[in-house]
């Protein structure tokens, strides 16, 4: 063989061995599975259109109207807002495959089923108190102002059930909740961007179900030949309104016995954390009721340009609030709060003390309804929220909210378009924060290439970024692309020394 490679042929040139380096595939980032993709990007969207022209949500800069914070503008379809059934993001744990090559955290499937086993596994808040002693007695009366179901469905927009023409108005259901007294009146039509009263009281029986029954008191309810869901759902699915107006009598009448011994009263006394499932059909219902019926007038802020604001989901909220680990007597800030939606999520969810700040008066005004009617559903259900406490103003001047700041445990300020003077004053203003605040943001507060010894008088040195993660469609309304969070944390100034 050796002799081939000493013959030279005059008209083949000698074969040349070269040395080629291949470069190892980079560890690629894992992707959420296509299909939550696409529910999430249709959820999304959902919540885009509900909250077109919002001041930002979730959070506003309540600080400037620079062109600078405008969003991307988008296509509006539907008014109502659902509550979203996946997560966005994965945390940490002993599992490399979990960050890509620079540490930060990524989402994906495997990552997201940990996580939710988490959610039932991690550690539990033993002050959490979800029963409301209110309203499981009649001390304080019966019956309490609130918005039905059936007074939010639009008379211009009804629809046919059953095929029949003959079915309409009269087709009122009530349903009982978990506590001692008032029910909802629902309206049975099915259209399109009204509440679905057979949707929504068949969800609302499966969360009481699951939630404040024992798994033998539960059988009833889950039978599957002839139980209190499948009755509810048998009805819906053969569009028989008269049926399930019967099954929702059979379904209040096991609910009242319930009731009235105190077994309801009694399961919810052993629990210190109400699901994620319960705590978006809680929002989502206060939301349907208060702000969609009025959404058109939040469309005012545009102005004739891309000024639209957008929401973080309440799933991606509660990753970032579990992983900040908010707890029952902490308190919670959102600066930039528009409708309140995350000051209600953490008040629900976790039993804080929650503020929010939001300077846009239609904003804010439906942020107050929503107060009102929140304060309704809790009782509706049996739970007992931590305070709320909303300001109509501008962050930066508000006393009251400078001094909840001061207090703070968890701040959530979503400045994904401030501008660099907005920040640069919130830096300034998180100095008053006490030691270990932790501040959940959209954009990071520290540049990239900060070193403090070189600025060692920059207010920024009192943040030490604790966390960078990647959010992906369905986590915000504004976007389906994936995007970066930070977790800040205050230090003490002699550590920031």
């Amino acid at each position: 063989m050796n002799n081939l490679w000493k013959k030279k042929s005059a008209s083949t040139p000698a074969p040349q061995i070269r040395k080629v380096y291949i470069p190892d595939d980079p560890k690629s980032k894992p992707a959420p599975l296509q299909s939550k993709i696409r529910e999430n990007q249709a959820l999304a969207q959902r919540q885009r259109d509900a909250s077109a022209g919002l001041s930002r949500n979730h959070s506003s800069p309540s600080t400037s109207k620079d062109p600078t914070r405008l969003q991307v503008r988008t296509k509006r379809k539907a008014l109502r807002q659902k509550s979203p059934s996946t997560q966005h993001f994965s945390d940490d744990d002993d599992d490399d495959d979990d960050n890509d090559a620079n540490g930060d955290e990524v989402s994906s499937p495997a990552a997201s089923e940990k996580r939710q086993r988490r959610e039932n596994s991690g550690p539990v808040d033993l002050k959490r108190k979800l029963r409301s002693r209110k309203a499981f007695s009649e001390e304080e009366g019966t019956s309490f102002a609130m918005i039905h179901a059936a007074d939010v469905i639009s008379d211009e927009r009804k629809a046919k059930l059953g095929g029949s023409k003959d079915l309409g108005d009269d087709i009122i259901v009530e349903l009982k909740y978990p506590n001692a007294s008032q029910r909802e009146r629902f309206k049975l039509v099915t259209a399109r961007d009204e509440i679905d009263a057979y949707e929504e009281i068949i969800k609302i029986a499966e969360i009481v179900t699951d939630v404040y029954l024992t798994p033998e008191q539960a059988k009833p309810f889950k039978d599957q030949n002839g139980g209190y869901i499948r009755r509810l759902e048998r009805a819906r699915n053969m569009k028989q309104p008269q049926d399930f107006k019967e099954a929702v009598k059979s379904y209040n009448a096991a609910i009242d016995n319930l009731n009235k011994g105190g077994i309801l009263a009694e399961n919810l006394d052993s629990k210190h954390h109400m699901p994620l499932v319960m705590v978006q059909r809680i929002l989502g219902q206060v939301y349907d009721r208060v702000v969609s019926p009025k959404v058109e007038s939040l469309r005012k802020y545009e102005n004739g340009s891309d000024n639209v604001y957008g929401e973080l989901l309440p799933s991606f909220v509660h990753d970032l609030l579990t992983e900040v680990g908010l707890k029952s007597d902490q308190v919670f800030v959102d600066l930039g709060s528009g409708v309140g939606n995350v000051v209600f999520q953490a008040a629900l969810e976790f039993g804080c003390e929650s503020w929010g700040c939001e300077m846009m008066q239609n904003a804010y005004e439906l942020a107050d309804a929503q107060k009102k009617e929140f304060g309704a559903r809790c009782r509706l259900w049996g739970v007992a929220p931590g305070r709320v406490h909303l300001q109509g103003a501008n962050f930066l001047e508000s006393k009251p909210i400078h001094e909840a700041m001061k207090q703070a445990d968890v701040i959530l300020v979503n400045n994904h378009v401030f501008t660099p003077q907005t920040n640069r004053s919130l830096v300034d203003m998180f100095l008053d924060l006490k030691d270990g605040c932790k501040i959940i943001s959209m954009k990071n507060f520290v540049p990239d290439d900060h070193v403090a010894k070189r600025n060692a008088d920059d207010p920024v040195n009192i943040l030490d970024i604790i966390k960078k993660g990647h959010y992906y469609a369905g986590s915000v309304s504004w976007t389906d692309d994936p995007e970066r969070y930070y977790i800040a944390k205050k230090r003490s100034f002699a550590e920031a020394e």
